[in-house]
């Protein structure tokens, strides 16, 4: 399964259950391995480039609802800061809804 069926199926996992603090963590995970998924798929569909400034980079075309926009984007630098960023935010913000782990001999 690939990034974003892992995160469907994370998604159906969490609308289906209960409100309460597994619910917000598995809608965390969801979302931020949506993040994941579409740096993953930006990377794998570029394609090797001679940026203007920076030498050899990847270029990629935009997409939205898996149709090209026309528009086309560097995979340099700028953009890998970016992808680190939004990936950082999202494990930040598992992190802060991430229910504690309890041992099954604690709960007795």
């Amino acid at each position: 399964m690939m990034t974003s069926g892992i995160a469907g199926a994370v998604r159906a996992t969490a609308k289906a259950a209960n409100d309460g603090p597994i619910k917000e963590y598995l809608t965390e995970v969801y979302r931020a391995l949506y993040v994941a998924a579409e740096i993953r798929s930006d990377v794998l569909h570029a394609r090797p480039a001679t940026h203007p400034d920076e030498g050899q980079r990847l270029n990629r075309s935009e997409t939205r609802n898996s149709r090209t926009t026309g528009t086309r984007f560097w995979i340099d630098d700028e953009w890998f800061d970016s992808a680190i960023s939004a990936l950082n935010e999202k494990l930040s913000a598992v992190s802060r809804v991430r229910p504690p782990f309890v041992h099954a001999a604690e709960e007795k």
